[in-house]
């Protein structure tokens, strides 16, 4: 919203409100916004896990299947899977970087 709204607007208004607000530009983010399970876990999608405890686990099709894994970010788009821990989560912004500069801009 800043970056690609506002930023770029010449006129904006806002007013007073009061509810709940959660900026989710972050796979971070969203984990805290998400109901989890019994090990903390922030599931969408199909998962089994075994002694997996406070992951973002999201997939839209296949299986996501995890053994010993604690606080990572693991998400698999069917053209792309990333994995890294919940606490790098803004280094995305690098690794987004790369991938255009490496010509992978189809899998952003």
């Amino acid at each position: 919203m800043d970056y690609g709204i506002l930023e770029k607007a010449d006129r904006v208004a806002v007013f007073p409100c009061d509810f709940p607000w959660s900026d989710l530009g972050s796979w971070n983010a969203l984990y805290a916004v998400l109901p989890k399970d019994g090990q903390a876990n922030a599931v969408t999608g199909k998962h089994e896990g075994v002694e997996t405890q406070g992951c973002l686990i999201r997939s839209t099709g296949r299986l996501i299947a995890t053994i010993g894994l604690s606080e990572l970010i693991v998400v698999d788009t069917g053209d792309a899977l990333l994995i890294c821990p919940r606490n790098r989560d803004q280094d995305l912004k690098r690794l987004v970087e790369k991938l255009r500069s490496s010509g992978e801009e189809s899998v952003l």
